[in-house]
């Protein structure tokens, strides 16, 4: 119906061109955006002044009319009324909505408790989106519990005339399913164990969707592979043949730039290539530098997969940082193994950093000095976000733990601990998001580098502090540095218009000394920010305040994406 009305519509501008500002008036259900949208107009924002307005040619008018009143139908308004007005250079299409049909019963009958697999309920307007919808979530729900083939009968009764809907749902599990063939279609640089070594998928194990999309998830996590397909047949009520094939990038190397800017680094200019598939077999090589006003480096990163989502490979580099009262000029060797389960991610590492101190203001704070340092890490993470740059549900922690033994090879006798814990939730116009910072570094013999320390401040940390500002400070007003740090942070997240979002913030932070956090005396800030959504994620800028002295802490703090 859509390719007709357009089809129509064009050749309609071409006669006449008779153009006109479509306006709505006396819509309440539904939106003037999903109206403009239904008819493929684009509506500007508020602040897009110097784009037109959406516009109709006016010979098109009893089309749109009659497209309108059928998709009100399909909203569950079988009496609106639409009537239209024109004026000068617009046109007003007026719309009287009159009473919905409203769902009077519901019948389910099912040998499983569907639970939110039906998402009407008693008194919700009748929509015939949502309700081809709620059969394929029913259908999805049996899939999930490993039932890959259920029947179901769904039917929907509407009265005009009392304005009301009946809907019945049957429904039962049929026999348990299991996978039972699984052929694989490689490459020509990817070979089939590769392939197979990646998939949550096994022959003989039950039938799960899960398993499935966790397997599209890690086949696309594979930059040399361009397109996955995962086919599946049922064979026999209760069998699934699956057929997996994938097509290579056959462009693997690809170069890289960017410019940014954020608050904590200033400017921002990267550089890189990248060979997505070095060798075959999904390895990469990549070759980066990245240059800011605050830190500069260069890095060689090799990546081998091994079977069952097993990785390894090493990064090599030089890094310059600046800090606040010093700076710092690093090579490094980082080798490590990693393991990918599921949402899980463990990995061990063993790190060499050869760092020289310079630049000091503060020698004794900062001393003059070159260090070595051979630190075995480990690290986990659990991650259920269900985006990075834009989460609206899930949670994650991660941990990390690395050491040394002082000696020939390094410098110091120590250990560091970082942990970091967080939670998204939905709300009905809101999202709650809560995150928890703990960290802890002790000495026990020799020397290790200053930027081992804790910094606090920044938008990472507590934003009503510029860039690593928080806490005591020597004389020259540079931060002294902690060995211990505890931060939380609670935002509400919540749309103001369009593509914009705002938020509040409270950001904690408790520092120390010695391996406790002084929980006694902390760092509060409280803020606000304002989020606009792209494609790349959204950019962001807030504005920080320190509740004991708002006029004379504060920090205005920019980046893209969703701090977590």
């Amino acid at each position: 119906m859509r390719k007709k009305f357009f089809l129509y519509l064009f050749v309609s501008t071409l006669l006449f061109s008779d153009k006109l500002e479509l306006h709505f008036n006396g819509n309440t259900h539904i939106n003037s955006s999903q109206l403009y949208s239904l008819l493929d107009l684009y509506e500007p924002s508020f602040y897009e002044f110097y784009k037109p307005p959406p516009s109709i040619d006016s010979k098109t008018i009893d089309f749109v009319i009659q497209t309108l009143k059928d998709y009100y139908k399909t909203r569950g308004f079988f009496d609106a009324i639409i009537d239209f007005k024109i004026d000068k250079e617009s046109i007003f299409l007026v719309i009287q909505e009159n009473k919905p049909i409203v769902i009077k019963d519901i019948s389910n009958i099912s040998d499983l408790e569907l639970g939110s697999a039906i998402s009407f309920k008693v008194g919700d307007i009748f929509d015939s989106e949502r309700f081809v919808q709620s059969k394929k979530d029913i259908k999805l729900f049996y899939a999930n519990a490993n039932f890959c083939n259920p029947y179901l009968e769904a039917k929907a009764w509407i009265d005009t005339e009392n304005n009301a809907a009946y809907i019945t749902y049957e429904s039962s599990k049929n026999k348990k399913c299991y996978f039972k063939n699984i052929s694989i279609k490689p490459s020509r640089d990817i070979d089939e164990n590769r392939v197979r070594s990646v998939l949550y998928i096994q022959e003989g194990m039950e039938f799960s969707l899960g398993a499935i999309s966790q397997s599209y998830e890690e086949l696309y996590s594979y930059e040399g592979i361009s397109k996955a397909i995962i086919d599946t047949d049922i064979s026999k009520d209760e069998f699934v043949d699956v057929s997996v094939s994938i097509v290579q990038n056959e462009k693997p190397l690809r170069f890289e730039s960017g410019v940014g800017v954020s608050s904590d680094e200033g400017a921002m200019l990267s550089l890189g290539v990248l060979d997505r598939n070095f060798l075959g077999n999904l390895k990469t090589l990549s070759l980066k530098t990245r240059v800011t006003q605050v830190k500069q480096n260069i890095k060689l990163n090799f990546d081998m997969p091994m079977a069952n989502r097993n990785f390894t490979g090493f990064e090599v580099g030089f890094e310059n940082e600046k800090f606040l009262g010093f700076e710092e000029s690093k090579v490094y060797l980082n080798g490590y193994l990693k393991q990918r389960r599921d949402k899980h991610t463990f990995k061990e590492s063993l790190i060499f950093d050869n760092i020289n101190t310079y630049k000091s203001e503060d020698v004794e704070l900062f001393p003059i000095n070159q260090l070595f340092v051979l630190s075995p890490k480990i690290e986990y993470a659990y991650d259920t976000r269900d985006k990075i740059l834009d989460p609206s549900s899930g949670y994650f922690i991660k941990s990390e733990l690395m050491g040394s033994l002082k000696g020939s090879v390094s410098d110091a006798t120590y250990y560091k601990f970082k942990a970091t814990g967080g939670t998204i939730n939905s709300l009905e116009e809101a999202t709650l998001a809560l995150k928890a910072n703990y960290g802890v570094i002790k000495l026990f013999d020799g020397e290790i580098p200053t930027s081992y320390r804790f910094f606090a401040g920044g938008m990472h940390s507590n934003r009503g502090y510029g860039y690593r500002k928080l806490g005591p400070q020597n004389s020259m007003g540079d931060p002294i540095g902690f060995d211990s740090i505890f931060e939380a942070t609670a935002e509400v997240r919540f749309k103001i218009y369009g593509d914009f979002k705002g938020v509040v913030f409270n950001d904690n932070s408790f520092l120390s000394q010695d391996s406790t956090p002084d929980f006694s005396s902390g760092y509060h800030s409280v803020g606000f920010g304002f989020r606009y959504l792209t494609p790349i994620g959204p950019i962001a800028i807030d504005v920080g305040f320190d509740t004991k002295n708002p006029t004379k802490e504060y920090a205005i703090h920019f980046h893209i994406g969703e701090l977590f």
